[in-house]
């Protein structure tokens, strides 16, 4: 009844997202504490503050809550509705000069594994990094991270990510074609260039083909995460360039919607995963975990 008497009064206002989400009380909630996964590397380090020698640990953070959606301007994360919602969607089908409903067709959730899948992609800075940096990093010297900020919305960067013009062009882009058959294959991370059996990272736009929608969704994510992280100039257009380098060997991925897995690799075998986690609505949030390492006394 309360979605209910909520969708009545979107339609009144017409001021809502598309459609509903989730919270991010709920989202995160479904964060696997097991990812964190503090070991000692056995390594001496020195530090700047007393006391000056300590121990080297590895441990992994939450960083990026990310989500993909199939309609541009469509959101996963209730919180964030205010963010996205349909003038994002029209900005976007201006930018590209068509009508949104033209924008959005071709770009359903279904699951066949042979259609070519769009998605758009939203990257949030994780909210409550700042918490776990005081609970966990309390004895460590390490840089500051993002907490709660917009790093990229595919619908500002539209006609990079919808046509992929100067991307197909990036060298990178001309050598992933060549590597996409051992990407599939193999399930290498060959060179930076394959997200193992999720597909080429090159080009970083929004389609990808011959994979499941909840593959799709990882493969479109880790490409929006890649994208974030330029701190160079850029024909992407992003909001605000992340603090860090994604990782593909070290980082971890983690689905929190529609349900949630365990930490990934990424790449990792979806046949681990992907079983019973196709998102009717077509929306997948995932939770970034970012490989850190500090100096604890």
């Amino acid at each position: 009844m309360r979605r209910i008497a909520l969708f009545l009064m979107c339609m009144f206002l017409e001021t809502c997202s598309l459609s509903f989400g989730e919270s991010l009380a709920v989202l995160t909630s479904r964060a696997d504490w097991n990812c964190v996964h503090p070991e000692s590397t056995g390594e001496l380090c020195t530090r700047v503050t007393p006391p000056y020698e300590g121990i080297r640990m590895r441990f992994w953070q939450p960083v990026l809550l990310v989500e993909t959606v199939k309609r541009a301007g469509d959101t996963a994360i209730n919180e964030f509705s205010a963010v996205t919602g349909e003038p994002l969607g029209r900005m976007a089908a201006a930018a590209m000069g068509v009508d949104p409903q033209d924008l959005n067709s071709g770009s359903g959730s279904s699951s066949d594994t042979t259609a070519v899948q769009v998605n758009e992609v939203h990257v949030f800075g994780y909210p409550f990094s700042n918490i776990f940096s005081g609970m966990i990093e309390a004895g460590c010297e390490g840089p500051p991270d993002l907490n709660g900020t917009i790093s990229y919305l595919s619908e500002i960067d539209a006609v990079e990510w919808r046509t992929m013009a100067l991307e197909s062009n990036n060298l990178m882009s001309r050598l992933s074609a060549v590597m996409t058959p051992v990407c599939d294959q193999a399930g290498a991370l060959n060179a930076g260039m394959c997200m193992g059996v999720w597909g080429p990272l090159y080009p970083r736009g929004g389609f990808i083909t011959g994979h499941s929608a909840p593959v799709g969704s990882a493969a479109a994510a880790f490409r929006g995460i890649n994208i974030a992280s330029l701190n160079v100039q850029s024909f992407h257009q992003r909001q605000m360039p992340l603090l860090f380098i994604p990782d593909m060997y070290w980082d971890r991925m983690q689905l929190v919607y529609p349900q949630a897995t365990q930490c990934l690799r990424i790449g990792e075998d979806p046949r681990n995963w992907e079983n019973g986690k196709v998102s009717s609505d077509g929306k997948y949030v995932w939770i970034y975990w970012r490989k850190k390492e500090c100096c604890l006394f």
